[in-house]
């Protein structure tokens, strides 16, 4: 969880009159890796198969090379995505939930509690982590949108604890949490 005043800090240029921050988390760099860890399972033989083929000369540079970048890309991408969730913020404040990114791809998601589901859903990932959807319909340009138009603070540490905040605020009581 991130101190409501340090969010306010971060998010003091897209908050109206009157709202307030009232839970704010970032995304967890280890459950950003761990979600991610199979590109590192086809990555890492891919590049070990490709430097194989050209050092037992059944491949030239003219392959290998870009062969090579594709498993350099897969074995990179992990580390990137959670290079850049370090720079997001998810925050519930007393009208709207919000995805700041202010990262690599600087983007901004705003969501008021007129819009959410009635049920949130919470995607977990394994023993400890996972996503929590918490409106459909959404555009799925965006990348906190999956496939089917739902929108979800992704890799959250706690996604249980951040649907209570989340109902709480929805329900104007924020301090029952």
């Amino acid at each position: 969880m991130i101190a409501p005043a340090h969010a306010l800090t971060e998010l003091a240029d897209t908050l109206q009159p009157g709202e307030r921050v009232l839970y704010a988390v970032r995304p967890d760099t280890i459950v950003t890796l761990r979600n991610k860890l199979f590109l590192w399972w086809i990555g890492i033989p891919w590049c070990a198969g490709t430097l194989s083929l050209y050092f037992a000369g059944r491949a030239s540079a003219a392959i290998a090379l870009p062969l090579a970048m594709v498993g350099i890309a897969m074995v990179a991408a992990p580390i990137i995505m959670a290079i850049d969730a370090r720079s997001t913020i998810y925050a519930i404040t007393n009208k709207r939930a919000l995805i700041a990114r202010k990262g690599i791809r600087p983007d901004f998601l705003s969501c008021p509690f007129e819009r959410m589901d009635a049920d949130f859903e919470i995607l977990t990932a394994g023993k400890k982590g996972g996503h929590l959807y918490f409106a459909s319909g959404m555009p799925t340009r965006h990348r906190d949108v999956d496939y089917t138009g739902k929108l979800a603070f992704r890799d959250l540490a706690d996604p249980q604890e951040a649907a209570r905040h989340l109902q709480a605020a929805r329900n104007g009581q924020p301090g029952t949490v």
